[in-house]
């Protein structure tokens, strides 16, 4: 049976070794969804090691960011980044904030570990003030990364990094969106990140992979995307 301590132990185990990432790029693009306003105050659910939270203060003048993650490991590496804002080692099914407080919210790619996503969902909405913006990531039941490994292999692929995996559809997903407060305004598809460098350096990864992630990135459709990215407003 899997348990909350279960999970803590699942995320720290993986937090001390290869943790959970993409590049910068990726996440200046979130923000350019989200177009907060200067001096926003931002929850960022699940927060991991902190790079959404580096990025909205670099962007956003006079930002508030608050880090919210429950692995007390994924916080050490957050606070490695960020020198300025709250981070709490929390559960973000029971998020310790108050009613309507934060002007930008959001949980990237996280919600579907946990034990009750629409728990999740709804302390979301909660914490948001009432014209909150929320950035929403979450993965697709029927990618084209889905697809492309049962024509190659003739099998769905097994994915067991974390210790909860869950996916659905667009229409899924915006269903349980719009059922937990929510009003999905924009829903954008999100795929692996093209990256040419490794961050922060001019040393070439692959041009292959590059190339391929490119061409996926610019021509697959919204709802064969490997993530959907719901920009919400609350209803």
């Amino acid at each position: 049976m899997i348990t909350t301590n279960k999970i803590i132990e699942d995320y720290n185990r993986i937090y001390e070794s290869s943790g959970i990432r993409t590049n910068s790029a990726y996440y200046r693009w979130l923000i350019s969804l989200i177009k907060p306003k200067p001096a926003s105050r931002l929850l960022d659910v699940s927060c991991g090691e902190g790079i959404f939270l580096k990025e909205f203060i670099k962007r956003v003048k006079g930002a508030q960011v608050c880090g919210l993650d429950i692995s007390d490991r994924a916080l050490v590496k957050s606070k490695a980044r960020v020198n300025s804002g709250l981070l709490v080692n929390a559960d973000g099914q029971y998020i310790p904030f108050a009613d309507e407080r934060f002007d930008c919210v959001s949980c990237l790619g996280s919600l579907e570990h946990y034990l009750d996503p629409e728990k999740g969902m709804r302390e979301l909405a909660r914490v948001g003030k009432k014209e909150a913006v929320f950035c929403i990531v979450l993965p697709n039941s029927v990618s084209i990364d889905f697809l492309m490994h049962i024509v190659k292999y003739g099998a769905k692929p097994v994915d067991d990094f974390q210790i909860i995996e869950r996916t659905a559809t667009r229409k899924e997903w915006e269903a349980m969106l719009e059922k937990n407060g929510f009003k999905v305004v924009k829903t954008y598809g999100s795929n692996l990140w093209p990256e040419l460098f490794q961050e922060g350096t001019f040393k070439i990864k692959s041009i292959g992979k590059y190339l391929q992630r490119k061409l996926v990135k610019t021509f697959c459709p919204v709802n064969l995307a490997r993530e959907f990215v719901f920009i919400c407003r609350k209803k």
